[in-house]
């Protein structure tokens, strides 16, 4: 720390008696905040128009600045820049490097604590290749800013020692007793006082209060700790309307606030600030009364939305990415055309790829019929059209702003407080993506989306408010030198402190010692986390000490040994419902689902889908086929299961158009089945143009293989066969239910009729019996058949075409029980137990029939979370009785 006089109390009419030009230097913009409210109450606002309170750094800069305007001070990533030109040119990166802008940050880091600390490295105090790469591309950095007359931050503060004589220095300069010097700042700060500038560090503010009650908070898992520091703000806040006294200045704290933002903020939607989930209520999220130290640009809906679509227009991109940006409310037309552009987004996960383009999608969409729900995204296809070579970053600042005004981006009035804001946010973005001609000279569109990326990652954002919030989640080093009425410090476990110290690939411990590097050991950083958890255990009146002995993750975890823990407990609130909400609505005793109309029974569609949902939940078959509820398809890479099963469907159903009987096939030679099989493979396959040549190639070979060892199953059969029906369907009337079902293919056996079903999934035979029928399927062909056909149905087949099962075949019928010879359990292979089989079929089809129609909506809640297809739907709609179960 320095060495400058420590005043015994700010006495800032001393200070600013004779209207001196005075600056007071702090470390960071959050503590900036804390000393201008503190002046402020105990001077008045007008004591800030004559004191400067700025963060030590941002100082440094603005003193150069006024100083010496013709040099550049060059901003983090024009460095970053500059630094990966640096290694690309260099030979000491090893071939095998695949992304270089890693390494480039770590080398940035070390080349800027080097330069901030005057570490001196030669050759001869370096070891290993790491530390020598370190030395050359130093050099040829500091080559490279001493030709562009510009300087690194942490050049800086030497070079303005070297120019001491030319800076317009100020007459006072007043220190945050929180400040912590290098060494060459003190030596700046020495010469200043030795040129007549007072300098002085300023104690900790006295507080008219008792000290600090500390209490302690132990729990099982880090959401229970969340959830109680959500109610213990919501209690303080309660406490102060209550007693019509000022809302406190409140914080909760943690060693990394970022991970615990998410959860935090939806708790405290629930306990403080439930209008935070109604914003068309609350007048916007801007109003919420807490701020998030470390927020950040790029998490704002609106400007997500504008990264969406210039990296969209870019070329390949995911469907999700296209998606979002023609669901998203920021471009133009969002409210005319949301439900035609929700229908859009259906057709597109059902006919394309999750690797697809917007020249793509936009084809399909023009195909579909969807052509007028997407003009601003083809506007921002040809806004993007030509723009592809390389060119300057300012250049493409101009062409990106060009292709966001074709789409209409943000698409919101004037007036708008957040998007007002973010918008100016993202115009300094792009001021930061222009600065950078001289580092990066002509770049890719992939090389400026890249850049700007980076910036946008890293620009620290937060929303201006008319009055400051009474509540800072913030991180340790965000929350040192500021004082609050109640403080709650949380993610106290070994994992977060004492903080790891991860030591650097370039730079050499001893050297890092010797210049006094901050956390250089493990020691110095224990010390550090020591002396800071202790100054955040004197900063409020009132400070809770948590931690959880189970992560989010269900990590175990150990409290933190810098505490000692005892403390006294601190109460924990009863989970209640943070807010009443009174409606006039009077809700019936019971509200059973209504049964099925005759209207409604007439206009319902699904086939034996209704039966086999029923079958899994009637609740889901409530869901889908009466209130129609679908999830929206899921791309997936290469080729979807569904459609693989349907071409392998459409193949067989090809072959046996043209063989027939099981006489026909015998005569094949292998070579020639295998040539009818390829001929109905490419037919079955001729609609799959939205597939790569080389990925239909390999999908018939593997159709091919697998329709080959079904052939051969096929010859091995018992009994000699003729096909006599393939994809036959027609309307049925199942147990009250209008039907439409369609048979893959009916073999007649002798005098025996069998329904085949091909199964290119796993489907296991216990699902047809009665006792558990989850497949009812082939029982309602048993059963309806004959009205389809016009003959009685013998038996079924359960053909799993697949190639881990191994041609599995599950057969029942009044003769038989399988196709080939092979000793079954429990055969159905008389006319007795085929009509036993039939009648129960018949009575658990019936009681589903029945049930839907009735309006049965129950559930099994005790089934496994895989067991119930569209287990989202229960979630959400979960019956009272299960809410007072758990």
């Amino acid at each position: 720390m320095t060495s400058f006089k420590v005043v015994e109390q700010p006495d800032w009419s001393r200070w600013l008696a004779d209207q001196g030009n005075t600056v007071l230097l702090v470390d960071h913009d959050s503590e900036a905040a804390d000393y201008r409210r503190r002046i402020a109450e105990s001077q008045g606002q007008a004591w800030l128009e004559k004191l400067r309170v700025i963060p030590k750094a941002q100082w440094w800069v603005e003193l150069w600045d006024s100083s010496f305007p013709a040099r550049q001070v060059l901003r983090p990533v024009q460095l970053l820049a500059l630094a990966e030109q640096c290694l690309g040119d260099s030979a000491h990166l090893p071939e095998s490097v695949i992304g270089l802008q890693g390494i480039a940050r770590r080398f940035v880091d070390a080349f800027e604590i080097a330069e901030r600390y005057a570490i001196a490295l030669t050759m001869a105090d370096v070891s290993g290749p790491d530390q020598e790469a370190f030395l050359v591309w130093r050099d040829e950095l500091r080559r490279r800013l001493d030709a562009m007359d510009a300087i690194s931050a942490g050049q800086l503060v030497a070079t303005l020692s070297q120019n001491f004589a030319s800076l317009e220095l100020p007459q006072r300069v007043l220190l945050s007793h929180t400040l912590e010097l290098s060494l060459p700042e003190q030596d700046l700060l020495r010469s200043m006082r030795s040129a007549g500038v007072t300098v002085n560090t300023l104690p900790v503010f006295t507080e008219p209060q008792a000290e600090s009650v500390v209490f302690q908070a132990r729990f099982d898992a880090a959401s229970d700790e969340i959830v109680q520091a959500a109610q213990w703000v919501a209690a303080r806040f309660d406490e102060a309307q209550r007693g019509d006294a000022a809302l406190p200045r409140l914080a909760i704290v943690a060693p990394d606030m970022v991970s615990r933002e998410n959860a935090l903020q939806r708790a405290l939607e629930r306990y403080l600030y439930p209008l935070a989930l109604f914003p068309a209520v609350a007048g916007g999220r801007i109003n919420e009364p807490w701020r998030v130290g470390s927020g950040k640009l790029v998490g704002y809906p609106v400007i997500a939305s504008a990264l969406d679509a210039l990296q969209a227009a870019a070329g390949d991109t995911e469907l999700e990415q296209v998606s979002r940006l023609l669901r998203s409310s920021f471009i133009a037309e969002a409210t005319e055309l949301s439900a035609r552009r929700a229908r859009l987004d259906w057709h597109w996960r059902e006919y394309l790829q999750s690797n697809t383009s917007l020249q793509r999608a936009l084809r399909e969409a023009e195909f579909a019929g969807f052509a007028d729900s997407v003009a601003a995204l083809a506007a921002l296809r040809d806004a993007a059209e030509g723009h592809h070579s390389r060119c300057l970053p300012s250049v493409w600042v101009e062409r990106f702003d060009k292709e966001l005004l074709a789409v209409g981006w943000p698409n919101r009035e004037a007036g708008d407080p957040v998007v007002d804001q973010c918008r100016q946010g993202f115009s300094q973005v792009m001021d930061t993506l222009r600065a950078l001609d001289r580092q990066l000279g002509r770049i890719s569109r992939t090389q400026a989306l890249r850049w700007l990326q980076h910036v946008l990652q890293n620009k620290r954002f937060e929303l201006r408010r008319d009055q400051a919030p009474m509540l800072q989640l913030l991180n340790f080093d965000e929350a040192s030198g500021q004082h609050f009425d109640g403080l709650w410090i949380m993610g106290l476990t070994d994992a977060a402190l004492p903080a790891a110290v991860e030591p650097s690939p370039f730079l050499p411990r001893d050297s890092l010692l010797r210049a006094a590097v901050p956390r250089a050991n493990h020691r110095d950083a224990l010390l550090r986390d020591q002396r800071l958890l202790n100054s955040l255990m004197t900063s409020a009146r009132q400070v809770v000490l948590s931690s959880a002995g189970q992560s989010e993750e269900g990590v175990p975890q150990s409290a933190c040994t810098l505490i000692d823990w005892h403390y006294p407990q601190y109460p924990l609130a009863v989970d209640e419902e943070a807010f009443e909400l009174s409606i006039g609505v009077t809700l019936p005793d019971e509200d059973p689902v209504r049964p099925v109309s005759a209207a409604e029974r007439q206009g319902l569609r699904g086939g034996t889908g209704i039966f086999k949902a029923f079958a899994a939940s009637p609740f889901f078959a409530f869901l889908k086929y009466r209130l129609r509820l679908e999830a929206l398809p899921v791309p997936v890479e290469g080729l979807d299961a569904r459609v693989q099963g349907q071409w392998i469907h459409r193949a067989l159903d090809h072959f046996w158009a043209e063989v027939k009987t099981s006489a026909a096939l015998a005569t094949l030679t292998d070579t020639q089945a295998e040539a009818l099989l390829e001929a109905a493979v490419g037919r079955a396959m001729s609609d799959a143009v939205a597939h790569g040549d080389e990925l239909q190639r390999i999908e018939k070979r593997r159709i091919l293989t697998l329709l080959n060892e079904w052939l051969a199953f096929e010859r091995s059969r018992n009994e000699p066969f003729v096909v006599e029906a393939r994809e036959v369907g027609g309307k049925v009337d199942a147990f009250g239910l209008p039907l439409r079902i369609q048979i893959d293919r009916i073999d007649r056996i002798g005098d025996h009729r069998v329904v085949l079903d091909y199964k290119t999934g796993s489907v296991t035979a216990n699902a047809l019996n009665a006792e558990n029928l989850l497949e009812p399927q082939l029982p309602l062909y048993a059963l309806l058949g004959e009205a389809v056909t016009g003959e009685p149905v013998d038996g079924v087949v359960l053909a799993q075409i697949h190639p881990r099962d191994g041609m599995m075949v599950h057969m029942r019928s009044c003769w038989a029980a399988n196709l080939v010879d092979k000793t079954v359990r429990n055969p159905v292979d008389t006319p007795e137990k085929w009509e036993a089989e039939l009648t129960a079929w018949r009575k658990v089809l019936a009681g589903y029939a029945n049930g839907f129609l009735a309006g049965d909506s129950g559930h099994d809640y005790a089934q496994g979370a895989g067991a119930f297809p569209y287990d989202p739907y229960v979630t959400v709609l979960a019956r009272e009785e299960v809410l007072d179960d758990e």
